[in-house]
């Protein structure tokens, strides 16, 4: 086979087997109850790159990722204050920061559309969710489901968290909740992430602040972790140490992000939404093509 053609069969087969990183995001939250104080119930992410117009074995209605905010999001399913409408404070442009944020209009929506800003901070229809420290609405759960046939590596949890006044909580914490459905388990050991363990812990030393995470599971854990298919992974906001009862809080572009895996076939990235095959049969496809086209050639 000419080096020329090698090497660009070599290409062909890295860009067909290169991983997609998929994000599945809320930049607006659903009351659930009549009114913005009666917590937030939301099954359906605004943002879901894993949607696919003819979808290929598992899925819900096309989406191999699907998440859950408040009620069925864990066994206790909480579900914080509510929404806030303020459009003067976060709404901004990206899910999470600290160098790792994911452009929001980089995501398409969940029904395959192209990527926008909804809500935007100082437009009309902004939205965060809203937490007060009085019994349990300064907690709330949310979870993420692999709908697929593939692993899913759980690679980042996104968000912007803002203390609203100076009586708010100083301290917010980002914890895996165990039990029930939930199911987020070690690369390293195959065991489960234990329970309550804290992912990320964040202290407002002013308020009111903001602060942009994009928080590396596999850096919390000291291993990749992983949802198998048909599995779910329930997690949990804690904010703590406010001066007084009733201080508001607020969270907003709430995301997960990460790869699918082919686990029949160590672990190698796979893309269910673009059909990637296994980087064997690629190979094998790409060089016997390659082989085919190189004789002609010397013919």
């Amino acid at each position: 086979m000419p080096p020329h053609f090698l090497a660009l069969v070599l290409a062909l087969l890295a860009s067909s087997i290169s991983a997609q990183v998929h994000v599945i995001g809320w930049q607006t939250f659903e009351n659930a109850g009549a009114n913005n104080n009666s917590g937030i119930s939301d099954n359906s992410p605004d943002s879901n790159s894993t949607f696919d117009l003819t979808p290929i074995g598992s899925n819900s209605n096309g989406l191999y990722l699907t998440g859950i905010i408040g009620p069925g999001a864990s066994v206790q399913g909480r579900f914080g204050f509510g929404q806030n409408a303020n459009n003067s404070f976060l709404n901004g442009p990206d899910f999470g920061g600290g160098g790792n944020g994911i452009n929001i209009i980089d995501v398409s929506l969940a029904d395959g559309s192209p990527g926008v800003r909804i809500g935007p901070q100082g437009g009309s229809g902004t939205s965060s969710w809203k937490f007060r420290t009085n019994g349990s609405q300064e907690f709330g759960d949310f979870s993420i489901t692999n709908e697929s046939d593939f692993a899913f590596r759980l690679e980042r949890i996104h968000y912007d968290a803002r203390a609203g006044n100076a009586n708010s909580a100083l301290d917010l914490d980002l914890i895996y909740l165990a039990g029930g459905t939930s199911n987020l388990v070690r690369a390293d050991n195959g065991n489960e992430v234990a329970d309550l363990s804290v992912i990320s812990d964040i202290n407002f030393a002013s308020q009111p602040s903001t602060q942009s995470i994009s928080e590396s599971l596999a850096a919390a854990y000291g291993t990749a972790v992983r949802l198998e298919p048909g599995e779910t992974a329930s997690f949990r906001f804690r904010w703590t140490n406010s001066t007084t009862d009733f201080a508001e809080s607020q969270i907003d572009n709430l995301a997960f992000s990460g790869t699918f895996q082919d686990q029949n076939n160590g672990f190698v990235t796979i893309d269910p939404v673009s059909f990637i095959p296994e980087p064997s049969g690629a190979l094998m496809t790409f060089l016997g093509l390659g082989l085919l086209i190189g004789r002609r050639m010397r013919k």
